[in-house]
């Protein structure tokens, strides 16, 4: 049985049925994996980081002071997802958390990245990833993304990246490996997340049925 993945629309939010908190939810759901248990806890992952960023966005809704008398302010939480590699061992995919509510100056977005390897069940990093070529990838990772800063200074902060966090978001993508950079992390918000692609054989890593391999 081969691994697939759906996307699923599972819920839509009202202010009628949801207080003052509006938007809508799509999550992957994954199914049909040599190992079915290990789906279920990726899906249990899944669902438990919606739950949370969910829950706490309902109950900052509770707290918010009304505008006028009886005009309520606007809170929104929107749920999104690409999947970017699947296979029968392996799955890569960021789901996009997007907040905002009326007294905030502007929207925020986190990109949140999931590399799952179904074979170990467990969560693959990027230096995991990136295995015996660590040390030569990274150099050509930080290298690339110190040059495009310099570059393009307008859209950056005055930074220069000097190593890769051991939970350093990241996905697959069409034979690429995308480093992710959080609003604000190495660039101002209008600026927007900030993506870095390199080819995967550039950085020595072959993806296949049976995982990650170097």
């Amino acid at each position: 049985m081969s691994l697939t993945v759906y996307p699923i629309e599972y819920l839509i939010l009202k202010s009628d049925i949801t207080g003052d908190l509006e938007g809508r939810v799509e999550v992957p759901y994954f199914f049909g994996s040599k190992s079915e248990p290990t789906t279920l806890l990726l899906n249990a992952y899944i669902s438990k980081d919606v739950e949370n960023f969910l829950s706490e966005w309902y109950d900052n809704s509770l707290n918010l002071p009304l505008l006028e008398e009886d005009i309520k302010p606007i809170i929104e939480a929107v749920i999104e997802s690409q999947v970017g590699y699947l296979s029968s061992s392996f799955v890569s995919f960021y789901m996009d958390y997007f907040s905002f509510q009326t007294y905030q100056a502007h929207p925020m977005t986190v990109r949140k990245t999931y590399n799952y390897d179904l074979c170990r069940n467990k969560f693959v990093s990027i230096y995991d990833i990136l295995g015996d070529n660590t040390k030569e990838s990274r150099k050509i990772i930080i290298d690339t993304i110190n040059s495009e800063i310099k570059s393009n200074s307008e859209f950056y902060f005055n930074t220069k990246i000097d190593t890769l966090d051991y939970y350093q978001d990241y996905y697959i993508f069409e034979d690429n490996l995308v480093i992710v950079f959080q609003l604000y992390e190495i660039a101002p918000y209008v600026s927007g997340i900030r993506e870095f692609s390199f080819p995967l054989d550039k950085l020595g890593i072959q993806l296949s049925n049976e995982g990650v391999k170097h």
